[in-house]
């Protein structure tokens, strides 16, 4: 009996990565479809990193009220107004980490994003197989649950200015960064970079 459950187990979580994984090249074909359309150029020098259900994690989630607005530095060296929205800690192989989520101020003066706010980080991956000024993940506020937030770091993603110059992409404030390996999500862009 306890063989036939371990194999049924077995099957299911096969099955439950599978899913994720069928899910997640459907959500990596659609962000190359509409990067291409966004950066005007070929992607087909964008690469992710294989699948890992390990870097999907349940965060713990402190949402930050009446934080300071501070100056959030660019790419280009011009600077964005944020402000810190929440503060996340989840357990990865034994050890806890924390990052910030930040919503820009302009974007939550718009009725569609004002409930939206994203992760910058980086981690010990970048400048080496991913991109030199860190990556991103997206959340709304109502992705919150009960306290309790999903990250699934195999989405994240690359500002524009990986790609292309001419944007005013945030860069990860140090807080932000993470200590640990993030293989997951997107690589450094190999394509030639271009001027927008």
């Amino acid at each position: 009996m306890r063989v036939l459950l371990s194999v049924l187990l077995l099957s299911v979580a096969i099955s439950a990565s599978a899913q994720t994984a069928d899910e997640l090249n459907k959500h990596r074909q659609q962000y190359k479809a509409d990067l291409a359309k966004d950066i005007k150029a070929d992607t087909a020098k964008v690469d992710f990193y294989s699948f890992n259900p390990e870097l999907i994690v349940t965060a713990t989630v402190e949402v930050l009220n009446d934080e300071p607005t501070f100056e959030m530095i660019t790419s280009s060296g011009m600077k964005k107004d944020a402000q810190k929205f929440v503060k996340v800690t989840f357990s990865y192989k034994g050890e806890n980490y924390t990052l910030f989520g930040y919503q820009l101020t302009k974007l939550k003066e718009n009725k569609e994003m004002a409930d939206h706010f994203f992760i910058p980080f980086k981690d010990a991956t970048t400048g080496k197989t991913t991109y030199a000024s860190g990556r991103y993940l997206d959340f709304k506020a109502g992705d919150i649950n009960d306290g309790k937030l999903m990250i699934d770091f195999n989405k994240a993603y690359n500002p524009y200015c990986a790609f292309t110059d001419g944007y005013n992409c945030p860069i990860p404030p140090k807080e932000n960064t993470l200590k640990l390996a993030v293989e997951a999500g997107e690589k450094k862009y190999l394509g030639e970079k271009m001027t927008r």
